[in-house]
């Protein structure tokens, strides 16, 4: 669990000596390697990622804000966002239909798919068991609404379709993290929702490493992590999907 910071005792260095509640937070930005695959499919055939797409490999960033704060009725905020998308450029070797079009083999298509992310995460903290372990497991609860800003698109010289959607996900979401030592901690991440036959699942961990601590005011870290998502999609608005994206990245930002 990342130390308690007071506002009163970070001003008083500055000669202030009125009370503030206390509270605590994050700022990290990241960079991460994107690996999609699966397949897409918008009211004709199922097109896979890779063998017809083309799709490559790519890198990308997202950012991370978390507040934490003492009044227990008040959840707890982390916002996020994430850039993700992907493009290639083949050659077909089979025929199918997305949307309204053909595309036919022999083709030369140019291919791009979006999944932009928004989230906006509502958590409390299970007090009891920091104080059980010393402060050093942290254990959150809460709920995720992800904005799904996703986007298909296929063309060639001559036609082009796209297919777009965006869709806001209400996710379980949990968070864990344990700091045996100042220097570093542990930590792991899942949202997840399944309904009808829709689900998604966001999983992550991370070791951070605390080089630089500035003490009653801020630490900085450096994280290592891997994130595992899953998209499966049933007909909304016409499409349908079964997305998996594997994601090693680094991220650095400042605790205080």
């Amino acid at each position: 669990m990342k130390k308690t910071v007071s506002t009163l005792a970070a001003l008083s260095l500055f000669g202030v000596s009125q009370a503030v509640p206390l509270f605590e937070g994050e700022i990290s930005a990241g960079y991460i390697k994107q690996k999609p695959s699966g397949w897409v499919q918008y009211k004709g055939d199922q097109i896979d990622l890779k063998d017809d797409l083309n799709l490559g490999d790519e890198t990308s960033y997202f950012f991370r804000a978390k507040f934490e704060h003492p009044v227990p009725v008040l959840p707890n905020v982390i916002l996020q966002y994430m850039k993700m998308d992907f493009s290639g450029t083949g050659t077909l070797t089979r025929s199918f239909r997305f949307g309204n079009q053909v595309f036919n083999i022999s083709d030369t298509i140019n291919s791009y798919v979006k999944m932009d992310h928004y989230d906006v995460t509502l958590f409390y903290n299970l007090p009891f068991i920091g104080l059980a372990t010393a402060g050093i497991l942290d254990v959150e609860l809460g709920l995720n609404v992800r904005v799904l800003d996703f986007e298909a698109s296929v063309e060639t010289l001559t036609v082009n379709e796209t297919a777009t959607a965006t869709v806001p996900i209400p996710m379980v979401y949990c968070g864990i993290e344990i700091s045996p030592v100042s220097l570093f901690s542990l930590k792991a991440e899942g949202r997840g929702i399944a309904y009808g036959g829709h689900s998604y699942y966001d999983f992550n961990g991370e070791l951070r490493i605390k080089p630089i601590t500035i003490p009653m005011a801020v630490d900085f870290f450096v994280g290592l992590g891997y994130r595992y998502e899953r998209l499966k999609i049933d007909d909304i608005d016409d499409i349908s999907a079964d997305i998996k994206i594997k994601q090693p990245y680094i991220t650095a930002g400042l605790l205080f």
